[in-house]
C-alpha cells in the first residue's frame, strides 16, 4: 500500500482545516502551502490537491461511512478515511473503521451525493429532472483553460511558446477563440508569460461572458461588480484598449489586484472605483453603452473547483444574495444609453438566481427587453456553470 508521508499527512489537515473551520477559500491556501514548500515535486503537489478536494466534495458521504467511528465528522477522520478508501498508509493518523458503502439505490441521495439536505432538495425543486445529472458532475474535478490577453499575443502564438520553452500541450477550439484548453492544472505564478500578461486562468464558460456583451471598441463600460477583474481584463481585451471601462467594487483589495493585473495585462483603459457610498456612483445616468452585472450569487456553478461552498452557504444567505441581484438591476437600469445592454451573468446554477431573476426586472422595467440569454450546466461539459442574460434598453421613439 502507498504510504501518505507525514509532511503531506500534515499539510493537508492544515488546509482543510483552515478551509473547514476557519472558511478559508481551499484555492488560495493550497497555493500558499504550495509556495512554502518548494521543493515537493508535481506528484506530491497533486495528491495534496487531490486529497483535500476529495474530503472536501464527500464530506457528508465521508461522515456517513465513519458513523460507527468516534468523531467522525472531524478534519482528522474524514482524512483518515480518504485514506482507507484510497488505500493509503499513515503515521500520523488513527485507523478507522468504515461501515460497507450503501447501495446508491438504498442510501439517501443527499447522503451519497455529499450535499446538505436543505440544498440538495433546492436543487431538485428547482432544476427537476436534471438534477441528478447536474449534481453528479458537480463532484467532479473542473478542467482547466487559460485566456489568452489579444493585446499581447494570440492563442496559436501562445500554444506555440508553451511546447517549445515548457513542454506543454494545449488544445484550441474555434468555439472559445480566446482559450487554450489543459489536460491538468499548472503552477502558472512562475511562469514567463504569465508574469508579462500574455494569460490568464479563467473558466472557459466565464470566458464567453466579455464577448456575450456585444462591446466594441471606443465603448462607455460599466463593470458593476468588477473584483480582481477577470472579465474586466477580457473587455479591455475585445475593446482593444479603446474606450472607457469604469470598474467598481466593494471590496478594495479585490480593486488593488484588479489594478495589479490590469498593469500586467497591459489593459490601460480601466478606471477602478471602491463604493463605499451613493455619492461614489453619481453622474452615471444614461452614461453607459454595456453594463456588465457579474452579480454576487450562490457560486454553485463552480463546485467542481469550490466544493466547500456547499457547506458554507446557507438558505439565509441565498435570499439576500436574491434581493441584492434585484437591486444590482434596478441601480444599473438608469446608467445604460437607450440601445445599450445590461448583461447580467451568474456562476450559479438555480433558476431563482438567473432566468426568474430577469424575469422579474423585465415586468417591471418594459424599456428593456431580453435579446438572448444562456445557460451553461455543469453536465453539459467539464466546465463550470453559468448563467448570461443580455437585455437590450429599447430606444425611446
Amino acid at each position: 500500500m502507498p504510504k501518505l508521508h507525514n509532511n503531506l499527512a500534515i499539510a493537508g489537515l492544515t488546509v482543510l482545516k483552515s478551509v473547514l473551520n476557519e472558511q478559508k477559500r481551499a484555492s488560495r491556501i493550497l497555493s500558499q502551502t504550495i509556495v512554502c514548500h518548494p521543493k515537493w515535486g508535481a506528484r506530491d503537489r497533486k495528491l495534496l490537491y487531490t486529497l483535500v478536494y476529495d474530503v472536501l466534495r464527500w464530506k457528508r458521504y465521508y461522515a456517513f461511512l465513519l458513523q460507527d467511528s468516534n468523531n467522525n465528522n472531524t478534519v482528522d477522520a474524514l482524512l483518515a478515511c480518504w485514506c482507507k478508501l484510497n488505500e493509503y498508509t499513515s503515521e500520523i493518523l488513527n485507523e478507522v473503521k468504515l461501515i460497507t458503502p450503501p447501495n446508491p439505490d438504498s442510501a439517501p441521495p443527499a447522503i451519497t451525493a455529499s450535499f446538505p439536505d436543505w440544498l440538495f432538495t433546492l436543487g431538485a425543486a428547482e432544476l427537476g429532472s436534471i438534477w441528478k445529472k447536474e449534481y453528479r458532475a458537480l463532484n467532479e474535478q473542473a478542467a482547466v483553460s487559460l485566456r489568452v490577453n489579444r493585446l499581447k499575443s494570440s492563442p496559436k502564438k501562445v500554444q506555440s511558446q508553451l511546447v517549445q520553452q515548457f513542454q506543454i500541450k494545449s488544445e484550441w477550439d474555434p468555439a472559445y477563440p480566446d482559450a487554450l484548453l489543459l489536460s491538468q492544472g499548472r503552477k502558472w505564478d512562475t511562469n514567463p508569460l504569465f508574469k508579462k500578461g500574455i494569460f490568464e486562468i479563467q473558466d472557459i464558460h466565464s470566458q464567453q461572458i466579455a464577448p456575450f456583451t456585444k462591446v466594441q471598441p471606443n465603448d462607455q463600460v460599466i463593470d458593476l461588480c468588477a473584483g480582481a477583474g477577470g472579465k474586466t481584463l477580457h473587455l479591455a481585451a475585445l475593446m482593444r484598449n479603446q474606450g472607457l471601462i469604469k470598474a467598481f467594487d466593494i471590496e478594495a483589495n479585490k480593486l488593488k489586484e484588479l489594478n495589479k493585473r490590469a498593469k500586467r495585462a497591459g489593459a490601460k483603459i480601466i478606471q477602478v472605483k471602491c463604493i463605499t457610498s451613493e455619492n461614489d456612483i453619481l453622474g452615471l445616468k444614461n452614461w453607459a453603452n454595456v453594463v456588465l452585472i457579474d452579480a454576487p450569487c450562490s457560486g454553485l456553478g463552480t463546485l467542481k473547483r469550490n466544493p466547500e461552498i456547499k457547506w458554507r452557504l446557507t438558505h439565509e444567505q441565498l435570499s439576500k444574495l436574491v434581493s441584492i441581484q434585484k437591486n444590482l438591476l434596478q441601480q444599473a437600469a438608469g446608467w445604460v444609453k437607450p440601445n445599450g445592454v445590461i448583461t447580467y451573468a451568474t456562476c450559479s446554477i438555480l433558476p431563482s438566481e438567473n432566468r426568474l431573476q430577469v424575469q422579474s426586472f423585465l415586468n417591471t422595467h418594459p424599456e428593456f427587453k431580453l435579446e438572448s440569454d444562456v445557460t451553461y450546466y455543469a453536465h453539459q461539459s467539464a466546465f463550470d456553470g453559468f448563467y448570461m442574460a443580455r437585455l437590450r434598453k429599447k430606444v425611446e421613439m
